[in-house]
Parts: structure tokens; sequence; C-alpha cells
């Protein structure tokens, strides 16, 4: 009797930690489109740069796009943390200037990595944007950085973030933000990206929504599969769902109707929803 009762205690407990916000806010708007990951990328237009971000916008799509702030204290947008994969640069860019960032070319191209306020004014709010912040060690310096930037500007966004630390900023300072937290499940694609096996069970759980309490959950579509009874519990509470990274027709035919929003790269999808 005593071992059932630690056990329906345990359970309960466990599912407070996965609750998201509640009640659920209306973020319908942000779901009329698909989002290219990083841009409308492609040989000619690399990943995060403002040739795939106005590609983007042109085809109507919506734009996922990553923010670091560098050692001065400028927002840039690029996705990994050091420079090395797409400019050949072993730079880190949070220890690096804007002028070191910036005198590192795209995959061999004559772009550099864009400002966030090069991104902005060239989207312009013509589509919406999911804005995922890189957290290094600077949660409070990038987060007030973006919300201070995004409060001057007019289009549809919302944040999102591997970190929960970051999300739950968001909660706290800006509620009125809409707020995503990012995850994927054990054995999925990201699982054996340098992810510590600690920190891969925390986010394939889905524990960290005590401390984010998100408006959606952006999840690796692949990583959802078997029993996953994480996602299982996590879908009966109704949260706006996000899959990531869809690449191929196929793959996004599947997501449809589990899935809210559809982040894709590598394939031309339809450019308006059915």
């Amino acid at each position: 009797m005593v071992f059932l009762i630690i056990l329906i205690v345990l359970i309960l407990l466990y599912v407070f930690l996965l609750i998201p916000r509640l009640p659920r806010r209306d973020m319908s708007a942000l779901t009329k489109v698909d989002y290219a990951h990083r841009g409308l990328w492609n040989a000619q237009r690399p990943e995060n740069s403002l040739s795939a971000f106005r590609s983007a916008v042109d085809a109507g799509y919506g734009i996922e796009l990553d923010v670091h702030r560098t050692k001065d204290g400028v927002l840039v947008v690029h996705h990994d943390d050091n420079l090395k994969r797409v400019c050949g640069v072993d730079r880190r860019i949070a220890q690096s200037t804007l002028a070191e960032v910036r005198a590192c070319h795209l995959s061999g191209t004559d772009e550099v990595v864009p400002t966030f306020d090069e991104v902005l004014t060239a989207v312009g709010g013509r589509v919406p944007l999911i804005v995922e912040l890189k957290v290094e060690q600077n949660v409070d310096s990038l987060c007030s950085a973006v919300r201070e930037r995004m409060q001057r500007y007019n289009g549809l966004w919302c944040m999102e973030s591997f970190d929960p630390r970051a999300v739950q900023w968001f909660r706290k300072n800006a509620p009125e933000i809409i707020r995503g937290q990012l995850a994927f499940g054990l054995g999925g694609e990201a699982a054996h990206k340098g992810v510590k096996p600690l920190t891969a069970f925390f986010i394939s759980t889905l524990m960290q929504h005590v401390l984010s309490r998100p408006d959606f959950l952006a999840y690796e579509a692949i990583s959802e599969h078997g029993l996953n009874l994480p996602m299982r519990l996590v879908r009966l509470m109704r949260p706006w769902m996000v899959a990531w990274t869809i690449r191929s027709q196929a793959a996004l035919d599947k997501t449809r109707g589990k899935y809210d929003i559809a982040i894709f790269e590598g394939f031309v999808p339809p450019a308006k929803r059915s």
C-alpha cells in the first residue's frame, strides 16, 4: 500500500513537471505557414544568410533563425556557437567581437554573418519569425537584448530555446511573448550531437517544462516514436506543437494533424498550407 501511494505521488509529480503554459494561449496566427529552417538556403545561398532569408520571404515562408550575442554585445544570426563549420574559422561567437565575426565569410561566398538588425530589416514583418536563442553563459544579457530589439519590430514572432533558463526568462520578464521549449527524444538525431547523456535525458523527459511552462513544444519529429510516454502525456495537455526539422514532402505530410507548425529544410514545399 505504501509503495502504491509513493508511486502515485511520483507519477503526479512527474505530470506536474510536464505541464505547459495554462491556460492555452492563442498562437494560431503563427500556424498559417511552414517555416524555412535557417532561411531558404541551398548551395548558392548559405544557411542563416541574408539571401536565404530574402528568398524565404519572397516565397512566402515563415523563418526559423538562430541568435547569438557577441563579446561586444551585438546580436548576430548564426546556428553554431563556433564559426568553424560554416566559415572555416575556429572562433566562438560569444568570445569574439562583431568585427571578428564579420571578417568570416559564409560557406565560401561573399556573404558574412548578418546582424539581427539586418535580418529584421530584410524581413520587415512580411512573414512570421521563430527566433531561437543560443545561450552560453549569457542568459540575462541575451534575452534582454532580444526582447529590447523586438519591442521595436513590427511583425509576428515568437521565441524558443533548448535552454529552459531562456524560456523561463521570457516567462518571468516578458510573459506577453509566445515562448517555446525545444526538445528531442532519446535516440533521435540530436541525441548524438555532443549532448551530454544527463542533459539529453533531462531534455527527452520534458521535465524542463517546470521552468519554462512553454506555449509550444518544438520537438524533433523523427524521435517521436514507440511508447514515448513524455510526449503522450504532454499531448494530453494540448500545447501547440512544432515539428523540426522536416526534410522531405513525405515527412511533412506525416506531421499534418499531429503538429501545428513544421520547420523544414532541403526541399521546397507548397508555400500555402492546405
